[in-house]
């Protein structure tokens, strides 16, 4: 039963985790599981935004536990498995088990966004900790993360980012090409993690502070 966990709190947008990933093979992965992937939020204009679940209360569930009916995060965490899905990931499921430091995983999605597409403002809580982790597993040029304030960010291949999603944000790919992205979220905190966060944080000089809570966000 989840008892609470670490969060990082703070004002910062994001942070870049240094952690080796096998961004080519997990891309080569999701491109095989293209006609799998699910049509997803009305964030995105022309239904140009899609998910593929890996782990979730099931293959055909992207979403969060509140469109299903839990009252909350805890209520539905025992539900969360891995996929059928997974199993055709290997590259990418060898990765979550043993090589990101968690044992206990949320929701682990594919993203895809569609050549030409576009993700609309939003945010995704008003919790202000950098805990969401997005994966680049490609990113076409001229495809961009916006912030509210003005701010963009330009992933590259294999980047692994810890993001703040209290902050408005988009994206835009202004080009011919899809974007494939990994979007991880996890119930533990292991010394591992904080160890991987701590490290970063040094490299990058970002500000916070890492506060224990019984909630899930």
């Amino acid at each position: 039963m989840f008892q609470g966990r670490e969060y990082l709190f703070s004002d910062e947008k994001y942070l870049k985790l240094d952690i080796a990933i096998p961004h080519d093979k997990m891309l080569e992965e999701a491109k095989n599981l293209r006609d799998k992937f699910i049509t997803y939020r009305s964030d995105a204009a022309d239904n140009c935004w899609h998910s593929l679940p890996l782990v979730a209360l099931d293959s055909d569930k992207p979403y969060s536990w509140n469109v299903y009916g839990f009252k909350d995060a805890k209520e539905a965490a025992p539900y969360m498995k891995y996929t059928e899905l997974s199993d055709l990931c290997p590259v990418t499921t060898e990765w979550l088990k043993n090589y990101y430091p968690s044992n206990s995983y949320a929701r682990v999605r594919y993203m895809l966004l569609d050549a030409g597409g576009k993700i609309n403002f939003h945010k995704d809580t008003d919790h202000s900790a950098i805990a969401a982790i997005n994966i680049a597993l490609n990113n076409p040029r001229n495809c961009k993360w916006h912030w509210k304030d003005g701010e963009t960010l330009e992933f590259c291949p294999g980047d692994v980012y810890a993001m703040n999603l209290s902050h408005e944000h988009a994206v835009y790919n202004d080009s011919d090409e899809d974007r494939f992205h990994m979007i991880v979220h996890h119930y533990d905190f292991l010394p591992e993690c904080k160890d991987l966060f701590i490290r970063s944080m040094e490299e990058q000089d970002v500000k916070g502070s890492f506060v224990f809570s019984t909630e899930l966000f």
